[in-house]
């Protein structure tokens, strides 16, 4: 278990965060720039003095501003991703890889294990100048993992890469998250990142937590919309693949509150997903249609009606306990009647659910 309770104040600017960490998955630090992302986890592995409160891990205390406890960066056992690469442009991939090593007999993570996973076996005798930028971060990733830490710090690790190289490193760091028996900590200001990778969500604002706890709760909650953009306002589900139908093409996934169909996703069966569904893309209807290729309708009911800057509105629905969000004209929502408390059917086409993995 990770805990963090502390300030940090500045002339411009003050940080309060009290949150407790799960100890394995991915937590994800959310905000937009100055919101206190990456001083939050500058603290936690000692770049930062926070200037009151406590940071323990696994009961182990990091930081105590009264007992006067400040344990250096170099011995808190943290590995730490940065936004770029940061590897010794005259070593080798493979000497960048086992700098920083506390054996070289080291076996948790196994560096063939860590060589594999991140797909560096190619690359071990180039120098980092040769190698793209997801690449790069590719070896970052592996020599914080090899110094054999109790947490992995991730700062925006995708940030300054081009979208290709983004969509090259994303995979790798969801298998980590899946194999890995440490906790992640991965900050970032990208929505479809969050979706992508984190299990707990932290959401920042102005130096302080507005929301915290498991990501389809906090992204799908009502009061947390305007954070995430109003321009990419979506729902998300946490999913297992329930079996394909494999000549039609179609994979069935069972979600808190139901199944539903989307093409065809190479998974096993048993495997956790996510699924992504733009609000725009679900449509709504008063009677239950037949006839119709759609393949996913549900019987939900409508929580509440905003209206946003868009000049559409979005109606939040529960399918069972799971929210989802539909967006709609003014029009169809007057033509309609539409209100809170009414019973509606959600339509969802299967193409238009993403599968994030």
């Amino acid at each position: 278990m990770i805990e963090a309770k502390f300030i940090v104040e500045r002339s411009d600017f003050k940080l309060t965060v009290d949150f407790q960490m799960p100890e394995k998955g991915v937590t994800a630090l959310f905000g937009q720039s100055g919101s206190g992302k990456t001083t939050t986890i500058n603290a936690i592995c000692g770049l930062v003095k926070p200037d009151l409160g406590t940071i323990r891990i696994n009961g182990h205390t990091l930081f105590d501003s009264d007992k006067g406890i400040n344990v250096p960066t170099s011995k808190r056992g943290l590995g730490y991703v940065f936004q770029e690469g940061r590897l010794f442009p005259h070593m080798t991939v493979q000497e960048n890889l086992f700098y920083g090593m506390k054996s070289t007999n080291i076996s948790i993570p196994a560096k063939e294990d860590v060589i594999n996973i991140l797909g560096l076996a190619k690359f071990l005798d180039r120098k980092p100048l040769s190698l793209s930028g997801g690449e790069r971060q590719r070896v970052g990733i592996g020599r914080a993992l090899l110094c054999s830490p109790k947490i992995l710090l991730m700062d925006e690790p995708l940030a300054a890469l081009d979208v290709a190289r983004k969509q090259e490193l994303l995979p790798y760091i969801s298998t980590l998250k899946d194999i890995l028996k440490i906790p992640i900590i991965y900050v970032s200001h990208q929505i479809d990142e969050i979706m992508h990778l984190a299990d707990t969500l932290i959401l920042l604002n102005n130096g302080e937590i507005v929301a915290q706890g498991p990501v389809s709760e906090v992204i799908n909650g009502g009061n947390n919309s305007s954070y995430f953009g109003i321009g990419v306002k979506s729902s998300f589900l946490t999913c297992t693949v329930d079996n394909h139908e494999t000549e039609a093409r179609i994979s069935n996934l069972k979600f808190n509150g139901g199944s539903i169909s989307t093409k065809f996703i190479d998974k096993p069966i048993g495997t956790k997903v996510r699924a992504k569904i733009r609000a725009q893309d679900i449509a709504i209807a008063l009677k239950q249609p037949s006839d119709i290729s759609i393949a996913n309708i549900f019987e939900t009911r409508i929580h509440s009606i905003e209206k946003n800057d868009l000049d559409f509105m979005d109606l939040q629905l529960k399918v069972k306990d799971t929210i989802i969000w539909s967006r709609l004209t003014r029009r169809s929502v007057s033509n309609l009647q539409l209100t809170p408390g009414q019973k509606v059917f959600a339509l969802i086409k299967s193409t238009a659910i993403e599968v994030l993995g």
